[in-house]
């Protein structure tokens, strides 16, 4: 092969390579960029996995509800029964200082009562007016207790055998205060009766749902 037909047959080749490799390189996938400034949401969350599942319910004004009144919009829910002795009365306390406390904001809350037998309707709606809930922020439901098994089971809670050993009807049951994100998972869990959790609560809340 004479040289100069060598030299050109290098140069095409070269030319070659190099568009190559030109299009290798541009044609990559970009990574994604990622804020370097993490939300709360961002964070590590020992609750990811814990989700409010699909559900119908009957609120205290005898409608129907279903999970769509918790898409789209922070919640703080809690389980409670009106015959209850203790801690429901003492946890509703909490929810309205809550309710009070981010009244400026779009926060909702969602009380599901755990005793169908007992809380009708009419029975949760005396029970919310007792707390001076806003029915437009803070709703009451109750429903079948295989629907509401079902809602505990999705946040990892079991519900305790009814007891009524002394004289009252006692039901072991959740006695925290969980905010769910819009997505109806949880974001984390709060001790009602802890004035530090509740103002962290609060403060939280403000911050997700003003």
């Amino acid at each position: 092969m004479r040289p100069r037909v060598l030299i050109r047959s290098m140069i095409l080749m070269l030319i070659t390579f190099a568009g190559i490799m030109f299009f290798y390189v541009s044609s990559k996938p970009k990574p994604t960029q990622f804020s370097s400034t993490p939300t709360l949401l961002d964070t590590d969350n020992p609750y990811a996995s814990l989700l409010i599942p699909a559900f119908k319910l009957t609120d205290s004004n005898n409608n129907t509800v279903d999970e769509t009144i918790l898409d789209g919009q922070y919640t703080v829910i809690d389980f409670f029964y009106t015959s209850c002795p203790l801690i429901c009365p003492t946890m509703s306390v909490a929810m309205r200082e809550v309710q009070d406390a981010t009244a400026d904001t779009n926060l909702k809350l969602l009380s599901i009562s755990i005793d169908p037998q007992v809380d009708t309707p009419e029975v949760i709606k005396n029970y919310s007016q007792a707390f001076q809930a806003d029915p437009d922020r803070w709703r009451f439901v109750t429903g079948d207790m295989d629907t509401i098994s079902i809602l505990l089971m999705g946040m990892s809670f079991d519900l305790g055998a009814l007891n009524t050993d002394d004289g009252f009807r006692n039901i072991d049951h959740p006695s925290t205060l969980i905010l769910l994100g819009p997505d109806r998972h949880v974001i984390k869990l709060y001790r009602y009766s802890d004035p530090d959790q509740l103002a962290e609560l609060i403060e939280t809340a403000r911050k997700l749902a003003g």
